[in-house]
């Protein structure tokens, strides 16, 4: 993935607006250090010392432009989202799915939602899951991008397995969409897994998984 353009012009409680060009690259610059910090680290363990010292900002311009860390947090999590929807937006339309048909359609979702997790995001994606029972819910930006993900994978292979009814094949494709995402969650937080994202194993189990669950060849990379 390649974001490098932050588009904050939504209101976020806590963030103070950035309007002149200095003002932006320096808040652009906290946000672009706590996205690499939390590759490794929770947020908790970030210091706004040593977020500005990354950035090369001082203590002082952070708190001009966050009014604390969990302000921070959610202007961080607002551009990851942001990131993110463009992504599903330039690589699925109904009209690609529909091109690439069943097989090769959920293959490229896996891929991608892949793709995803393992991006810049990973740790961004990491903190939000692990904080999703927080009063704001920081995951339901994500989760609007998702419906609206599983919408275009509705309308765009809605009619690419013909040995399913049209009501049986949209309640499979949204299994299908579940699982993909529970089971690359499971792998954000949980480390101790046979099959996992680091080696790419865990996409190829899913691979075969969904197409047999949804009755269509495997191919030969699918095997494990």
């Amino acid at each position: 993935m390649n974001v490098d353009i932050l588009d904050l012009h939504e209101d976020i409680p806590g963030v103070f607006k950035a309007r002149q060009s200095r003002s932006v690259k320096a808040r652009d610059g906290f946000i672009n250090a706590g996205i690499e910090a939390l590759q490794t680290r929770r947020l908790d363990d970030l210091k706004i010392a040593e977020l500005a010292t990354v950035s090369g900002n001082s203590v002082g311009s952070f708190y001009t432009r966050f009014q604390d860390k969990d302000a921070y947090f959610r202007a961080v999590s607002a551009h990851a989202s942001q990131g993110i929807s463009r992504e599903f937006e330039a690589a699925f339309t109904a009209a690609k799915l529909r091109q690439l048909g069943g097989g090769a359609g959920l293959d490229a979702l896996v891929d991608l939602i892949g793709a995803i997790f393992a991006s810049k995001f990973r740790g961004v994606l990491r903190e939000t899951y692990l904080r999703i029972m927080d009063e704001d819910d920081p995951w339901a930006p994500f989760r609007t991008t998702a419906k609206q993900t599983l919408l275009t994978v509705h309308e765009g292979l809605g009619d690419a397995f013909p040995h399913y009814g049209p009501d049986e094949t949209k309640v499979r494709l949204s299994f299908c969409f579940q699982l993909i995402v529970g089971v690359i969650q499971n792998d954000l937080i949980n480390k101790n897994h046979v099959f996992t994202l680091e080696d790419g194993s865990v996409l190829t189990g899913l691979k075969e998984t969904l197409r047999a669950y949804m009755g269509v060849p495997l191919t030969p990379q699918d095997t494990l």
